[in-house]
């Protein structure tokens, strides 16, 4: 019984992560490489800039912000930026002050980890995303894996075939007990039983 259990809890979570990476999958690939679930992007945070509270590993939510509030930020609000230097790379850091005005705002950011401001002010153009104040710990490391040969093979292949197996299993089973008609053994002097149809 729990070995039956067991197996159960195993294929539905398989299901699960493979549901999972399969829609995380394709919503990167719809909106071009960051994987979006209920209007949040989920960022992968690379370094220690932002601990304790935003770990390297974790995974962060991030909502997007439009061109008209990229110049409505405060300072002490996590935002998300594209980096200065032309990569396309994205920090995540704390307004610590507020330069100009409209188009030609500029923050002074700096990580909650490091000692000194970030270096240059970011125009508010760069500006993709506000923190949403989700974080998960550690997560990031396993999506990362997710994204390597070996972990498309563990996460979505080895599932993949599991369930194929077992469905085909199952199958199989459930034609194995199809009962042939059975025919009743009378014994001498007995007639046969009477149905109504």
């Amino acid at each position: 019984m729990i070995l039956k259990w067991t197996r159960n809890l195993l294929m539905y979570a398989l299901i699960l992560i493979f549901l999972l990476t399969l829609v995380s999958a394709i919503t990167s690939r719809m909106n071009g490489g960051t994987p979006k679930i209920l209007g949040k992007e989920i960022l992968t945070v690379l370094s220690g800039s932002m601990e304790p509270g935003i770990q390297t590993g974790a995974v962060i939510a991030v909502k997007p912000v439009s061109e008209q509030s990229q110049g409505s930020f405060k300072p002490g609000d996590v935002i998300t930026y594209k980096a200065l230097d032309g990569s396309n790379s994205l920090i995540t850091h704390r307004i610590v002050s507020v330069l100009g005005s409209g188009e030609n705002t500029q923050y002074i950011t700096k990580g909650d980890n490091n000692d000194a401001q970030d270096a240059d002010p970011i125009p508010s153009s760069n500006v993709v995303a506000q923190y949403a104040d989700f974080t998960v710990p550690f997560l990031g490391y396993f999506m990362n894996w997710v994204k390597s040969t070996a972990g498309i093979i563990v996460v979505i292949v080895i599932p993949g075939i599991f369930l194929v197996i077992s469905s085909l299993i199952t199958i199989f089973k459930s034609i194995m007990r199809m009962e042939d008609p059975v025919e009743v053994q009378l014994a001498p002097g007995e007639s046969p039983p009477v149905t109504n149809g």
